[in-house]
């Protein structure tokens, strides 16, 4: 064991050169010099009597030799990267790192975080805002709360809130209109439109109305919480999240204008590595969330 180990750092220099088919990447990559990513390859052939890397004009290829070493230490340097981040993750228990999308982290989530850090000091929670969902087999990250339908195979993950769209505007947009609104006066405003959750027909097809009163010409918003803002700013009618919306409801930015309810197949989720659920800093997050 002595004898391999120490050629350790040779293995990761050909490792490193065989995954980008060049002693210079591999170099910056190991922030070492060309030169010493050469001369750990020859130490390694050296040691192994064979040929890694045929040397060509036009830079270097792997030989049958260097193919089959290359299968072993990609996937041993890869589960040494992975054992080094779960070590980490686990020795950081005080605290959390949370992926969410942007637009619940403005609308929802940091709004309330004040009160989190009140009730338990001791847990600093680390925000990764990214709409795309995180992996966990490559990241530290240790919880993420995404709005879908649940289909995270081998993941944990209970459902924290229910969602549905409503109808919201400025108070500015409807200041002479007494409330709540009848459906043919709000499909007459303009209506702002979310590209990911449609929901204006629903609407229509709800309160009574025909699809084709509903004007779809306007902008779409991929964003929800820039879809808020617009109505905020008074430039039409949004039928958002309510989750997304309420903060803004109770500071009187926007107002809804109706009581109708567009339920959604789809709701807020948390979610992390099986068995994380358990870990106390992870238990207490989730329990806060259930209660806000």
């Amino acid at each position: 064991m002595a004898e391999n180990l120490r050629h350790l750092r040779a293995l990761q220099a050909f490792d490193e050169t065989a995954t980008h088919s060049s002693l210079t990447k591999a170099a910056d990559v190991l922030n070492v010099t060309h030169g010493a990513i050469s001369r750990q390859i020859k130490l390694l052939e050296l040691h192994l009597g064979v040929t890694l890397f045929h040397r060509r004009p036009n830079g270097i290829e792997l030989t049958k030799a260097g193919e089959r070493l290359h299968q072993s230490t990609r996937g041993a340097f890869s589960a040494l990267q992975l054992g080094v981040k779960e070590v980490k993750r686990l020795h950081h228990r005080q605290s959390i790192t949370v992926s969410l999308s942007t637009s619940l982290a403005l609308k929802w989530l940091v709004p309330l975080l004040s009160s989190f850090q009140q009730e338990h000091p001791g847990i600093a929670l680390l925000l990764d805002t990214n709409d795309a969902f995180a992996d966990f087999d490559t990241s530290e990250v240790d919880v993420a709360l995404r709005f879908g339908e649940p289909g995270w195979d081998g993941l944990y993950h209970e459902q924290i809130r229910n969602e549905a769209l409503i109808v919201v505007a400025a108070p500015s947009l409807v200041e002479k209109i007494s409330l709540p609104m009848r459906a043919e006066d709000i499909a007459d405003l303009p209506l702002l439109h979310d590209a990911f959750n449609v929901g204006w027909e629903n609407w229509a097809m709800q309160v009574g109305l025909s699809a084709g009163r509903i004007n779809a010409q306007s902008i779409k918003y991929v964003d929800s919480a820039v879809l808020l803002e617009a109505a905020i700013d008074g430039q039409g009618v949004a039928l958002a999240r309510h989750l997304l919306a309420e903060r803004d409801i109770e500071l009187g930015r926007l107002i809804r204008l109706d009581q109708s309810s567009v339920p959604l197949n789809r709701g807020l989720y948390f979610v992390c590595r099986p068995g994380d659920q358990e870990r106390i800093t992870v238990r207490i997050f989730k329990k806060w969330l259930m209660s806000i």
